[in-house]
C-alpha cells in the first residue's frame, strides 16, 4: 500500500519545516526550504466541535474541526477546490497534534501546516 510512503513523506516534510525554525522577519519568507505547495496557516485557535474555515489559495477553502484527545488535539481537515471547469474536488484527512506545536498534512496536491491550540468554550 502507499500509506507507509505517505507517512514517511509527511514526516520528512514536517522535519524540514521544524529544522528551518519558527522565527521570521518581514524580509524572510516563512519556512524557507519548505515545499512550494505548503500552505502554512500559522497559529490557529480552534474550538472543539466547531468547524473553522480558511482560504488556502485561489478557489480553495479548508475547513478544520478539532476535538480534545488524550495528550493532544485531533484535527479533521477538508479541502474543497474549484477546478477550471467549475467542478469541485474534495480532499480530507485527519491528524493528531500537540497543542502549540506545528504539524503538517498532505491534502491532495498541497500540504497544510498549522500550529493548533484548543480554546475551551
Amino acid at each position: 500500500m502507499r500509506t507507509p510512503h505517505i507517512i514517511t513523506l509527511n514526516v520528512a516534510i514536517l522535519a524540514a519545516i521544524l529544522i528551518t525554525g519558527c522565527s521570521k522577519s518581514a524580509s524572510q519568507q516563512p519556512h524557507a526550504g519548505a515545499p512550494p505547495n505548503l500552505k502554512d496557516l500559522g497559529a490557529v485557535e480552534l474550538v472543539a466541535g466547531t468547524p473553522t474555515q480558511f482560504s488556502v489559495g485561489a478557489g480553495k477553502g479548508c475547513t478544520i474541526t478539532a476535538k480534545q484527545i488524550p495528550n493532544g488535539i485531533g484535527l479533521k481537515l477538508v479541502v474543497l477546490s474549484t477546478n477550471a471547469d467549475g467542478t469541485v474536488s474534495r480532499s480530507q484527512g485527519q491528524i493528531d497534534a500537540v497543542p502549540g506545536q506545528q504539524c503538517a498534512i498532505s491534502m491532495g496536491d498541497m500540504m497544510v501546516g498549522l500550529t493548533p491550540t484548543l480554546k475551551t468554550p
